[in-house]
């Protein structure tokens, strides 16, 4: 009697101590752990004369804690829908950007390019998803077991290859094929309608980066914006992607069109057109610039980032082709475009002011 006593005793403490192995298993290695695949995909590295090179990085399918470096994409995987895999974001997303509504919930790890390695390792992410993150932080974080996927979000003729990658990495391929298809499609019916414009038709385009004479060179986002929209880059024959030329240079090339960069908060959802307003003004008061043509005919244009070399892209796209041929694109709505997208991507109705002065 006694013996059997001890035995069930036994039977009991062994039962219970496979119960406590069997549970901080399941802690440690979440349900479907085992099962979760892993998968290889492409990424893209423009170096700083402009060329794209490509390789490959191997990351799970689909990731469960991301940290996601850049307004952009945390910008992508809300239009995917996989957002709740994002467990922190940087800086100027979450202070500055303040959208989507997602990202002001989740903590900080400092600047997209420099961020704190220490505290994205604390998040215990397996994947980092970055635009412009240094070398050398990366090394650290690859070092450390954490894969790092560069999508810029920004570069346009990278975004749609860019976003069906996401799609590949989350596992929501069909819904990433109709977000890039939709953006090109909406590229297509602008490159379509200036398809045919002769050189002299297409109007000299000086595109100007938050940074007073710093522009966009071949390789940059807007450069191909601006050709499909039937306008010529003055840039075009940089040599580098962001270049920052002289006052008298940009005077001597007399460009037809102004176009300038504005971030937030002075555009976007809490847009203030009153700065605007001066920021114009500014810039049309420049000595460099008030005998252009631009300036004489009042041809000076202020657009969000967020909705050019960008995830929304398709809408500023009809903005900038408006401004250079109001009349080849007569009936085109860029507002009726941009409220589509965000309802149909994002489930959001459209606030703010992206683009100033506002089309007539």
């Amino acid at each position: 009697m006694m013996l059997g006593s001890i035995l069930r005793h036994r039977w009991a403490v062994i039962g219970a101590a496979v119960l406590a192995v069997v549970l901080l298993a399941a802690a440690v290695f979440p349900a479907g752990a085992a099962s979760q695949k892993k998968v290889t995909v492409s990424q893209y590295f423009v170096t700083a004369d402009g060329k794209t090179e490509k390789s490959t990085v191997r990351v799970s399918c689909p990731p469960r804690r991301v940290v996601v470096l850049g307004g952009f994409n945390a910008e992508i995987l809300r239009a995917l829908g996989v957002e709740k895999k994002v467990v922190a974001v940087d800086n100027w997303t979450k202070e500055k950007e303040q959208w989507p509504a997602y990202v002001n919930r989740l903590p900080s790890v400092g600047a997209s390019s420099t961020p704190s390695v220490e505290k994205i390792l604390a998040l215990r992410p397996d994947l980092v998803i970055e635009g412009f993150l240094e070398p050398r932080l990366r090394g650290q974080l690859e070092r450390a077991g954490v894969p790092c996927l560069r999508i810029y979000g920004c570069k346009t003729s990278l975004l749609p290859a860019e976003i069906r990658t996401l799609g590949t990495v989350f596992n929501c391929v069909q819904r990433a094929n109709a977000y890039a298809a939709y953006i090109e499609w909406h590229w297509s019916r602008v490159k379509e309608r200036t398809r045919r414009l002769g050189a002299r038709q297409r109007p000299k385009v000086y595109w100007e980066n938050s940074t007073p004479w710093s522009t966009n060179g071949p390789s940059s986002g807007a450069h191909p914006l601006i050709e499909w929209a039937g306008g010529i880059n003055i840039a075009a024959d940089q040599g580098i992607a962001y270049p920052v030329v002289s006052p008298e240079w940009v005077a001597a090339k007399n460009p037809d069109v102004i176009i300038k960069y504005i971030s937030a908060p002075e555009t976007g959802w809490r847009g203030d057109v009153r700065k605007l307003e001066e920021i114009r003004q500014q810039i049309m008061r420049r000595p460099a610039l008030k005998n252009t043509n631009a300036v004489k005919k009042g041809r000076v244009f202020l657009i969000s980032a967020k909705i050019t070399c960008a995830p929304r892209g398709a809408a500023g796209e009809y903005y900038i082709a408006k401004w250079l041929h109001p009349e080849l694109f007569r009936g085109v709505e860029p507002e009726a475009v941009h409220k589509e997208m965000l309802k149909r991507f994002y489930g959001e109705e459209l606030k703010g002011v992206w683009v100033y002065p506002p089309l007539k």
